[in-house]
């Protein structure tokens, strides 16, 4: 693999000084540490991107320019001439010394009372200004290159496991159960699992659509386009590839109650919708009613299995969705169902649920990490006949409110039982879908986050609903 080299080459390569603290821990000065045998081909030798070989020069110059102590910094202004000397160049580090010169002469000035005996000539005045420009626009520019180099980078080629045996970062021994290997996808440097806890989106051309396990150093220099990837390589940005709910696809014959992919999950409850828009046609009585439908603030929409004889039990996912103030929808987030019965029943069931939530505090509790629902009922199915409508009351952590359900069941079930089910918030599939780990059910479904063109079908089978709705109205 050929590798650019830095341009700090042949001044050690391969030792990174602990007092250049890159991996933002608490470094004993004065200590080394190397590498282990770097990985030699033909091409030469492998350098590692995450971990680049720096000289101590800087931050010398840092330490010396604006230390206070030993009476380095004068009591009075001096020009620029007599500080530097006539042939010296101007540089950064000159800027900032002159800076902490003014001001600490201009705190010395108010402290004495004698505001007016301090100040600051024109020509330091003017060199300043435009020192601050003219650094301003190199570190615009160097970002800008910086973001572009990342941007087109390369997918790497991942070093063999032989390579090392510590981590290139804290430099921690590998151990099969203690202290495993980990590659970074972005620059493919081993690292241990304490130190590659981040997941990030990567460049275009590495053609991951999920967010991938990175090295610390790589997950900061990857923070700045994390924004760009999610509306261009996430998951949540792609145009669904299943947009058919008809009859001639075998998908849209029977919604699976665990679906492991948000797209699929989008799809169910696209055809969850279309379904229900095709039997309440003709079966109002058993339809939402019009006016709850028509006022909803929310939708949850999801397939639960259940299956058992005296108890019973269910399982199933789905997605909630909010509906914002001018009509639009907000973006999906993934629920999960986990739920035991108990009474004279006997059977299994599948079950497409459209729970309506009627106000914000309904879309709240849907947001939350998991809440309870409890309640009764008769249950009843014989193939694909099985539809009821009920009110129930949920309540967890996000808060506690009514909502209104109708299902539609297939199977052979039949008996009268006390239900209890638990739906959490499926997280880790929404960082997933959308590309960042962080980001919450709360903030998908009552934050500004525009529809992801992802679940376009899903807000095509919503407006055939509404205007149904509006058209009844």
């Amino acid at each position: 693999m050929q590798e650019a080299l830095p341009e700090n080459e042949g001044h050690e390569d391969s030792v990174v000084n602990k007092n250049e603290d890159t991996t933002g821990g608490n470094q004993k000065p004065g200590k080394y540490f190397y590498y282990d045998v770097p990985h030699s081909e033909e091409t030469g030798i492998w350098i590692p991107v995450s971990v680049p070989p720096m000289s101590g020069g800087g931050h010398e110059e840092w330490n010396r320019g604006t230390s206070l102590e030993g009476g380095f910094l004068p009591d009075q202004d001096m020009g620029w001439d007599q500080f530097f000397g006539e042939n010296k160049e101007l540089t950064m580090w000159d800027v900032v010394s002159e800076m902490l010169v003014a001001a600490r002469g201009k705190v010395n000035a108010i402290a004495s009372g004698n505001i007016h005996s301090y100040g600051i000539s024109w020509v330091s005045s003017h060199l300043l200004e435009q020192a601050w420009k003219e650094m301003a626009q190199t570190l615009t520019e160097a970002n800008f290159g910086n973001i572009k180099e990342i941007l087109e980078a390369e997918p790497p080629r991942w070093l063999p496991d032989s390579s090392a045996s510590a981590c290139m970062l804290c430099n921690v021994r590998f151990h099969p159960i203690m202290c495993s290997r980990h590659h970074c996808r972005f620059c493919g440097g081993i690292f241990c699992n304490y130190c590659s806890k981040g997941r990030s989106l990567l460049p275009p051309k590495f053609r991951k659509s999920n967010p991938e396990r990175v090295c610390d150093v790589c997950c900061v220099r990857l923070e700045s386009i994390q924004s760009y990837l999610m509306d261009q390589v996430s998951r949540a940005a792609q145009l669904p590839t299943r947009d058919l709910t008809d009859l001639s696809t075998l998908r849209s014959w029977l919604n699976f109650p665990w679906g492991q992919s948000m797209e699929y999950e989008i799809y169910k409850a696209a055809n969850i919708v279309k379904c229900y828009v095709k039997v309440c046609s003709g079966t109002q009585e058993k339809s939402i009613p019009d006016s709850i439908l028509r006022n909803a603030k929310g939708l949850a929409i999801f397939t639960v299995a259940k299956v058992g004889a005296m108890v019973t039990y269910n399982i199933g996912t789905g997605i909630v969705i909010a509906r914002r103030q001018d009509g639009s929808w907000s973006p999906p987030s993934a629920i999960s169902s986990f739920g035991i019965g108990w009474g004279a029943q006997v059977g299994g069931e599948l079950t497409d649920f459209i729970i309506v939530l009627r106000n914000t505090s309904a879309v709240r509790t849907f947001s939350g990490n998991g809440h309870l629902s409890l309640g009764g009922g008769l249950s009843a199915a014989a193939a694909n006949f099985g539809r009821a409508a009920e009110a129930g009351i949920r309540a967890g952590d996000g808060g506690c409110a009514a909502s209104y359900t109708y299902s539609c069941s297939k199977g052979a079930f039949v008996g009268c039982s006390l239900e209890g089910s638990l739906v959490t918030t499926r997280a880790r599939e929404n960082a997933r879908f959308y590309g960042n780990s962080s980001i919450t059910a709360l903030d998908i479904l009552l934050g500004s986050m525009p529809g992801p063109p992802a679940a376009s079908i899903l807000y095509h089978a919503l407006s055939c609903l509404y205007e149904k709705v509006e058209r009844l109205c």
